[in-house]
This record gives C-alpha cells, sequence and structure tokens, in this order.
C-alpha cells in the first residue's frame, strides 16, 4: 500500500514541479504569479523528495525482514554424530 501511494505522490510531485517550472519563463519577476510558480516548484520537489524517501525506507524495511526470516541451521558433521 505504500509503494502504490508513494508511487502516486511521486507522479503528483513530477506533475506539479515540471508544471511550475515550465510556467516560471513567462511569468514577470517580482509578481504574485512568479511567486506562486516558485511556491509550487518547491512543493513538487519536496513532494518527490518525500515519496523517493518513503519508497526507499520501505524496501530497506523489506530488506531487513527479509533476512530476520533466514535461519542459521546448526550443520552436524558426520565426526561430530560420534
Amino acid at each position: 500500500m505504500i509503494e502504490t501511494a508513494s508511487r502516486a505522490l511521486l507522479s503528483l510531485g513530477c506533475f506539479v514541479g515540471v508544471g511550475s517550472a515550465l510556467m516560471l519563463p513567462f511569468t514577470e519577476a517580482g509578481s504574485a504569479s512568479r511567486l506562486v510558480c516558485l511556491l509550487a516548484l518547491l512543493l513538487g520537489l519536496a513532494t518527490v523528495a518525500g515519496a523517493v524517501a518513503a519508497r526507499l525506507l520501505t524496501a530497506r524495511r523489506q530488506r531487513l525482514d527479509a533476512m530476520t526470516d533466514l535461519t542459521d541451521d546448526d550443520v552436524n558433521t558426520p565426526e561430530e554424530t560420534r
């Protein structure tokens, strides 16, 4: 479930970030629309960073859980059993 949500957030962050980056050259310097574009760009970048961090943490947790499932059984060689 976290993987699906992080993928959706990644797509949303990319959409917002790229859209605001494309609009940035068409706004006047010092205007409110430039400020909104910059804030949207920061929001998009923060969303992408959060989604990537969530995916990395989830992958790490899954690896750690997989490692704890491994059990080391004692190996008895024929010399030890005599």
